[in-house]
């Protein structure tokens, strides 16, 4: 019996998703680096998904800070700075969107 590992790859980044869904906003964030998705947001709900393969932190200003596990979905009202840190050795896909509050 032969287990084959599927390598996972990413848009932009040498495969992944052919690309952006067109319902959601998506970034590669590389090892060990963080991606600033707002820094004058205003005050708004915000979705994010992660597609692995590891767990990135989310780090939002007047909303959550909460380790989101991979395949793991999380809703939050935020406004402000918006951050999502990768912590892992390797690259990591999170797909997300920007809701108005009313």
């Amino acid at each position: 019996m032969t287990s084959s590992k599927k390598v996972r790859k990413f848009a932009g980044h040498s495969g992944g998703p052919e690309g952006p869904s067109g319902r959601f906003w998506t970034q590669c964030i590389e090892p060990r680096r963080a991606a600033l998705l707002s820094e004058t947001l205003g005050r708004c709900y915000f979705v994010i998904k992660n597609h692995g393969p590891a767990s990135v932190k989310l780090v939002a200003a007047q909303g959550d800070l909460m380790d989101l596990p991979v395949g793991a979905v999380r809703a939050t009202y935020a406004y402000g700075v918006i951050r999502v840190e990768n912590g892992s050795a390797e690259s990591v896909l999170i797909e997300f969107d920007f809701y108005p509050s009313k």
